[in-house]
C-alpha cells in the first residue's frame, strides 16, 4: 500500500503525517526542529507501531511512503541555497524566503513556478557532467 506523508513548515516545528491511509486502524505523526529531524521522528513512530501490532498478534500492513513537502520543507530538507534558486528560476528571492519562512502561501501559479523550477534543476544536474582531472590539465 502506498502512503503519502505530507512534510510541512510548522511555526517552530517541522511535522508530517500520514494522508490518504483512512482505511487503516491508525496514523503516524512525527516532528522535528527539522524536515529531517521529523521524518526520523516520524519512522521512530512508525516503528514503535510495528512492535506494538507484533505484541498484540496482529499483522502490520505492508506500506510505502512517498514524502511530499511544502515549500518550507523541500527547502530545508534539500541542500538549496533559496536566493540562487530564485535567481535561476526567475523568482524574487525575498518573496521566496517568505514562502520558504512560512510567512505566506504561494499562489497555484507561483508554487507551479517552483516545481517547475525544482525539475529543471533536477534536470539540469541529471545532465551535468564532471571532470576527474583538474582543468589546467586540458589546456
Amino acid at each position: 500500500m502506498k502512503v503519502k506523508v505530507i512534510v510541512e513548515t510548522g511555526k517552530d516545528l517541522f511535522s508530517c503525517f500520514m494522508s490518504g491511509a483512512d482505511n487503516l486502524d491508525f496514523s503516524i505523526i512525527g516532528t522535528g526542529k527539522t524536515a529531517r529531524k521529523s521524518i526520523e521522528d516520524f519512522k521512530l513512530a512508525l516503528g514503535e507501531m510495528k512492535s506494538y501490532y507484533e505484541e498484540i498478534g496482529k499483522d502490520f500492513p505492508e506500506m510505502e511512503f512517498e514524502y511530499v513537502f511544502d515549500v518550507g520543507a523541500f527547502f530545508n530538507y534539500y541542500p538549496l541555497n533559496v536566493t540562487a534558486f530564485a535567481e535561476y528560476v526567475g523568482m524574487n528571492a525575498s518573496l521566496l524566503r517568505q514562502y520558504v519562512s512560512g510567512l505566506k502561501t504561494p499562489s497555484e501559479k507561483t508554487l507551479k513556478k517552483i516545481k517547475d523550477g525544482i525539475n529543471k534543476v533536477s534536470f539540469d544536474i541529471g545532465n551535468g557532467l564532471l571532470t576527474d582531472r583538474p582543468v589546467i590539465q586540458y589546456v
